[in-house]
């Protein structure tokens, strides 16, 4: 018999829009809540219509809201504001984007909600959060990495191709909506909860912050700055790179002995002259072969040592992690599959849903009237 997932009978009701709350559904949905995505009936998410689109919607779409159910409500109207106070009074957990304030504008602020479902958990993801001289401020997030620093750590002018900021702050989100759910089983009431966008390149940046107050020249100038010959990338003989990852000395030994430079074998972390003379002898020694014929030798000996992968070539190697999800109307998306690491995740989903599938189902469980339902849907 199958267990139960940890969060198998949790409400979600999620009224936020775009990545960072993406990410959190994505994962509430997979340690099994039941989340009932609220939007607006003429625009819905705009992730939906983020390109490139799969069957009329965009990829990111389907690929974070697999699984879940779509109700659309005008939260600016009085009809949807009560259809979402009715709605919250049955669910565990709603996570919102808004700029503070606005869900108390339309009288559907925590303090609201609260009175009437006092365990219920609200989560908030706003750029900085409702306190401090930022709070309210309107950002995104290449204005969050370049405000804390991490667009620093990249070469002048480079951009990430990934959005750290909203990406980590969905993670973040996800601990702090599991710890809000943790501390009301032990008390019985919710809580509001912010995890400011802002907040998520900091967790890559503790160690810098610590060795700039240290006065630097630590790991992050010198090993992690590519100084180092036992963990840098080189280039092979047919163009294609590998990492090396080798930081404990009797990998590096190995591979010195491997690639026939032995009198370097204590020079791995090295961030010196011999070191750049050891980086150099092994750049002329992977530039002798091919990449597959390195990675042979060096899954033979354990030595940590990846090929450099673009997206395409990484999906065939990490094809045992990956999932397929269906697209409404036929075909599907390959992506990764669940990110958490507890046990029985990984399993089918529905596909994500179209804009208000489930608005009439949803709501006439919770005892909406046709008329009603009519009125508050759009």
């Amino acid at each position: 018999m199958t267990a139960a997932l940890p969060l198998a009978g949790t409400v979600v009701l999620d009224v936020s829009r775009m990545l960072p709350g993406a990410v959190l559904v994505r994962n509430l949905v997979d340690l099994g809540a039941r989340v009932v995505k609220i939007e607006d009936p003429h625009t819905g998410d705009p992730m939906r219509v983020t390109p490139p689109l799969l069957g009329g919607t965009g990829v990111g779409f389907l690929t974070y809201f697999r699984g879940v159910e779509s109700v659309t409500l005008d939260l600016k109207s009085p009809w949807g504001a009560a259809a979402l106070r009715k709605m919250a009074r049955h669910a565990d957990v709603l996570l919102e984007s808004f700029r503070p304030g606005t869900l108390e504008r339309w009288d559907l602020g925590y303090e609201r909600l609260a009175s009437q479902n006092p365990g219920l958990v609200v989560v908030s993801l706003s750029s900085f959060g409702s306190e401090g001289p930022e709070a309210g401020r309107i950002g995104h997030d290449l204005n969050f990495t370049a405000l804390t620093g991490f667009l620093s750590e990249l070469p002048a002018g480079d951009l990430p191709r990934v959005q750290v900021a909203d990406v980590a702050a969905g993670l973040l989100a996800v601990s702090s909506t599991l710890a809000a759910l943790l501390q009301r089983h032990r008390t019985g009431r919710g809580v509001h909860v912010e995890q400011a966008l802002v907040s998520g390149p900091l967790p890559f940046l503790a160690w810098s912050f610590a060795e700039l107050a240290a006065g630097g020249g630590g790991v992050l100038d010198g090993i992690l700055a590519g100084k180092s010959p036992g963990y840098r990338t080189y280039a092979c003989s047919d163009g294609g790179r590998v990492a090396l990852g080798a930081i404990e000395p009797k990998f590096w030994a190995a591979l010195c002995e491997m690639a026939g430079i032995p009198e370097h074998a204590g020079d791995g972390l090295d961030t010196g002259d011999p070191g750049a003379d050891a980086a150099a002898r092994l750049a002329a020694a992977f530039g002798s072969r091919p990449r597959a014929d390195w990675l042979t030798l060096a899954e033979t000996l354990g030595i940590p040592l990846t090929p450099v992968n673009d997206l395409a070539a990484a999906r065939e190697d990490l094809a045992s992690r990956m999932e397929r999800t269906s697209v409404p109307g036929g075909g599907s998306v390959e992506t990764p599959a669940a990110f958490l690491g507890f046990p029985g995740l990984r399993r089918p989903h529905a596909p994500a849903p179209a804009l208000g599938a489930d608005t009439s189902r949803v709501l006439h469980e919770l005892g909406f009237s046709p008329d009603e339902i009519g009125a508050v849907s759009g």
